[in-house]
């Protein structure tokens, strides 16, 4: 089945690192596990770095930006739950949401809900 997934990536707090490098391993790590799976991964979007209105708490820490990351991939949906449970444990993640869109062939041309939303969608 088709999946897009759009997370928020907190900033890493060490100084010698950059800024995007948490939003990067995350991306790679969860892209090795669809991958490893038989999975495919149809696009990956870093939609830049977010800054919250008010503070977000999650793992007993407190932010006020982070990186929002949208990925579009298929897979099956025992690797979905996988996916899930290691979003739910992951320490990098402060928030995450995950559609499922139609499985027709037509349908898995490579967009996501932001070019639907921008007008960047040809038909």
């Amino acid at each position: 089945m088709l999946f897009e997934l759009v997370t928020i990536v907190r900033t890493p707090k060490l100084l010698g690192q950059k800024r995007y490098q948490d939003a990067k391993t995350f991306s790679e790590n969860l892209g090795k596990l669809i991958l490893n799976n038989r999975g495919v991964i149809r696009k990956i979007e870093n939609n830049g770095l977010l800054q919250f209105q008010d503070l977000k708490r999650k793992h007993g820490e407190t932010f006020f930006e982070g990186y929002k990351v949208t990925m579009l991939y298929d897979c099956s949906p025992v690797v979905q739950s996988q996916v899930m449970n290691n979003l739910v444990k992951d320490p990098r993640v402060l928030s995450h949401t995950a559609f499922s869109h139609n499985s027709k062939l037509s349908d898995k041309t490579a967009s996501t809900t932001s070019d639907k939303v921008h007008g960047l969608l040809t038909q």
